[in-house]
């Protein structure tokens, strides 16, 4: 099976990871390569997402000068993005029934 770079829910899990608190790009990536069981995007993935919800009002952006290294760009979800994040958990939620039938129905055919 063929693994798609997009994401339907890469807005959420990115908008999931920003309700911890502020970061940038690369740690977002980072950390979503960490800790999801079954990390499915990349680099361009998440940066394309996060441009979208920057211009749709769902993240709002900071740049940072570290004392080392070059200055970085901090994405900070707003309340309208805590509030599509909350839209998100509603469709995810109809989804996973979904595939819960799915994957009861599949074990029946296998255990004919």
């Amino acid at each position: 099976m063929k693994n798609s770079k997009n994401s339907r829910h890469a807005p959420a899990f990115i908008m999931l990871f920003l309700s911890r608190g502020s970061n940038y790009g690369a740690a977002l990536l980072s950390a979503m390569e960490e800790d999801l069981p079954y990390f499915m995007g990349d680099s361009a993935m998440v940066y394309r997402t996060l441009h979208d919800l920057e211009a749709e009002g769902s993240v709002e952006t900071k740049w940072l000068t570290p004392e080392n290294g070059p200055p970085k760009k901090y994405y900070t979800l707003t309340d309208k993005g805590r509030q599509r994040l909350l839209e998100y958990e509603q469709d995810i939620i109809k989804r996973r029934e979904n595939f819960n039938y799915f994957l009861k129905s599949l074990d029946t055919i296998k255990n004919i």
